[in-house]
């Protein structure tokens, strides 16, 4: 395993700030946001995809600073009830993979989408989160079979044919957001597309990352370091759902960086768990402290992995 960083965090820096930066920090890896959820100015998919020169030049920026690109991260609704955003998303992923083919980057980043209502357009996201009123169930139906499933069995065999492999982000809000609707999309897809493990968005709807770890093994493909903090007594006031978001109440967890949530001790189980399982690839770094603080915040967190990580 090693140590990566999503570039997203240094967003207020040019490609070249954001690499020396990542050096400064000891890191020799990043994954790149090409766009979507993505607006870091690090991947300028339209200019690599058009002109092998740039691309050349591009690449040579990460080389002479001895870093390696761990994936490219393209999270968007690709299944947007709202057809201009969907197309949009669509395309960016599309030419996400093209770009992966051509740099030899083995791992493109995503979201499984959520779909509005099949009927009516649906210009909005409708994530069904329980059983019942009964039409949930028929929603829920409906976005399987005349939305997910059409759209993710075109894209296996597109993600196949520029040999590549999909790690699909496990999030609130998606059509896969645990293992169970993991393994839904995964019979749909096959083994191209696996899971892109952020241990932060599984805490607060209760589920312990490492037991995922153990449920899912060879089928993770990336990982977020990412940690949540619990705030037990709101959470057993009002659960994990909750739509409450920068209005300064309390709700009952939020996203930190590994260490502020959970101890040491838990991560260096999360590490043992994920070698037991033969996984050797990036745990890359989603900053989630305070804007004013990135250096220091990612300092911290580098430190942390590359102790836990050493043992």
């Amino acid at each position: 395993m090693y140590v990566s960083v999503i570039s997203d965090c240094y967003d207020n820096k040019t490609i070249d700030g954001m690499l020396d930066a990542c050096v400064a920090q000891g890191v020799t890896a990043v994954e790149l946001g090409t766009g979507n959820f993505s607006s870091a100015p690090h991947c300028n998919l339209h200019e690599l995809l058009r002109d092998a020169g740039q691309r050349r030049r591009w690449q040579a920026q990460f080389q002479r600073r001895g870093i390696q690109i761990s994936a490219l991260n393209c999270s968007g609704n690709l299944l947007d009830g709202d057809s201009q955003r969907r197309t949009r998303a669509q395309q960016v992923f599309a030419e996400t993979l093209q770009l992966a083919e051509l740099l030899e980057i083995g791992t493109v980043v995503t979201m499984s989408g959520c779909p509005g209502e099949p009927h009516d357009g649906g210009f909005f996201p409708n994530w069904v989160t329980c059983d019942w009123q009964p039409e949930f169930q028929t929603l829920l139906a409906q976005q399987w079979e005349q939305i997910v499933a059409p759209f993710w069995q075109q894209a296996a065999t597109q993600i196949a044919s520029h040999g590549v492999r999909v790690a699909i982000e496990l999030h609130p809000g998606q059509v896969a957001y645990n293992p169970h609707t993991f393994w839904q999309l995964h019979q749909i897809t096959g083994d191209v597309v696996g899971v892109n493990l952020d241990p932060s968005h599984l805490f607060w709807q209760g589920i312990d990352p490492i037991r995922v770890v153990e449920a899912l093994n060879s089928h993770i493909y990336h990982v977020h370091a990412k940690d949540c903090w619990i705030n037990e007594d709101e959470l057993r006031l009002n659960g994990g759902l909750d739509t409450r978001h920068g209005d300064g109440t309390p709700r009952a967890w939020g996203h930190c960086l590994w260490g502020d949530g959970h101890d040491e001790a838990y991560w260096a189980e999360f590490v043992t768990a994920l070698r037991r399982h033969n996984y050797t690839g990036a745990l890359s770094i989603e900053y989630a402290g305070a804007d004013d603080n990135v250096d220091a915040g990612l300092a911290t967190t580098v430190a942390l992995l590359k102790r836990i990580t050493a043992v």
